[in-house]
């Protein structure tokens, strides 16, 4: 009992100190604890579609990867740029993360059906295991960009350079080195961003036109479409400008990793 006590005590205070930041085209931003999210509705263009960063292990908001991510949504489009910051969550020992980040989910659904509701018209190891993970059934359509492997969970799973490490113009990194492999993991969102800026940049190819709809080439990232199924692969270059557009968009099957797909829906 007193184990357990000890854990919720340090769970709340984990999940009691994220907040979220609105950015405004200003440079300005509003901060607000997750469950006091209403305060935002007065400063969302309704008419324009909402935005959530969630940052990775290890990450803030002050990190490179949410400015990446957030300037070039605020530079590029018209949307709502909203993140999380959890960090006491994300600095925190792995185990206590992964156990502590399912609490916090719960929260941050709650927050953004509150915001619907009232205002508009939405890592690896251990999180496949406890069911917790991004799936299909987590949103009418997920499509997932995978750099360092794992399961196939969105209704359409990209594998840049096949989708393992190391990514062109990264290192070799021993496994389970989490915290150090940050060049690998980081192309997810430097793929993404860049996909922003240039729809076309980044061009897919479908590994088996069955399970695709028929449709060979898609882009991958921001201009997905949304009613895309299968498993798509691309090269990309070893440095930004990363796209090689309809030129990457190729395959060497004898180098693809067979790995699960698992379905939710």
């Amino acid at each position: 009992m007193r184990h357990q006590a000890m854990h919720a005590v340090s769970y709340y205070d984990l999940i009691d100190s994220s907040f979220f930041r609105l950015y405004n085209r200003n440079g300005s931003y509003i901060d607000t604890n997750v469950e006091n999210v209403n305060v935002l509705l007065p400063y969302i263009e309704k008419n324009n579609s909402l935005v959530l960063y969630l940052t990775g292990y290890t990450y803030d908001i002050n990190s490179e990867n949410v400015k990446l991510i957030t300037d070039v949504y605020l530079n590029y489009t018209q949307d709502n740029v909203l993140a999380l910051d959890y960090r006491n969550i994300t600095r925190a020992d792995y185990l206590t993360a992964v156990y502590a980040i399912n609490d916090l989910g719960k929260l941050v659904a709650d927050a953004l059906n509150s915001i619907v509701d009232k205002g508009l018209d939405p890592a690896g190891p251990l999180f496949y295991f406890l069911d917790s993970h991004l799936t299909s059934s987590d949103a009418k359509f997920i499509d997932i960009i995978h750099v360092d492997m794992a399961l196939k969970t969105g209704h359409v799973d990209f594998f840049p350079n096949y989708g393992h490490r190391p990514q062109p113009g990264c290192a070799i990194i021993a496994p389970f080195q989490i915290k150090k492999d940050i060049c690998t993991h980081s192309r997810s969102f430097e793929f993404y961003a860049e996909s922003v800026k240039n729809h076309t940049s980044l061009i897919a190819k479908c590994y088996s036109l069955n399970e695709c709809g028929g449709v060979e080439y898609i882009p991958m990232g921001y201009a997905t479409p949304s009613n895309a199924t299968g498993n798509y692969y691309l090269l990309t270059n070893a440095e930004s400008p990363f796209g090689q557009g309809l030129l990457g968009a190729t395959f060497n099957p004898f180098l693809i990793i067979p790995i699960p797909k698992i379905d939710y829906f």
